[in-house]
């Protein structure tokens, strides 16, 4: 008899953790496929999309259409430009979401330096999609991405964050040539030091 409820408890168990895997393997695929809902309110844009959309401003002034092919190339440059912000602003919130602002700065930072470095290829989604290097769901997005990360993104973009040109590693570890900076994050219920390198 103790043994029939030993296995019967034993069974319990089973399908009890065999339903937390489920459920917590369809929170992964649900965040996998969610789409991208960012910040509510005035989008965030870069100096180069202010530029392009000026540019293009200014031809339409000038009688061009919107279809036109100076115009559709402007178009083009200014959602490649709109995807590259995405896509840093997501890797600084995946990264760094609940870190001090100027982590979050020298996060997006690494990022759009390896895209100005010949070390690495040259768009955030080739930098982003690099085996062992980050995530590549910051390349399909995820929800809440929040303003702040959008502006984080933004400074290194626009080339205001501050962080040398030549700082392209941030890990946990000390890698490269030498270290610039070591953020040290202690929230109370997380603790992590990153070390940013050149």
């Amino acid at each position: 008899m103790g043994e029939v409820v030993l296995r019967h408890n034993r069974n319990q168990l089973v399908q009890m953790i065999i339903v937390i895997l489920a459920v917590f393997l369809l929170a992964i695929i649900a965040l996998l496929v969610m789409p991208a809902a960012a910040y509510d309110g005035e989008p965030v844009t870069t100096a180069r999309q202010d530029a392009l959309h000026a540019q293009a401003d200014a031809l339409r002034v000038l009688g061009y259409a919107d279809d036109s092919p100076e115009i559709l190339e402007l178009s083009d440059a200014w959602w490649t430009e709109q995807e590259t912000l995405d896509i840093v602003a997501r890797v600084v919130m995946g990264e760094a979401g609940g870190c001090p602002w100027m982590h979050q700065i020298a996060v997006a930072a690494v990022v759009v330096n390896r895209i100005n470095t010949d070390l690495f290829p040259n768009t955030a989604r080739e930098v982003v999609a690099q085996p062992g290097q980050y995530t590549k769901i910051y390349l399909r997005g995820f929800d809440q991405t929040s303003r702040q990360c959008y502006e984080a993104a933004k400074k290194a973009l626009d080339g205001e964050s501050g962080v040398p040109e030549d700082v392209i590693w941030q890990a946990e570890f000390r890698q490269g040539k030498e270290v610039w900076w070591i953020s040290e994050v202690d929230t109370g219920w997380y603790r992590s030091t990153t070390y940013f390198c050149r």
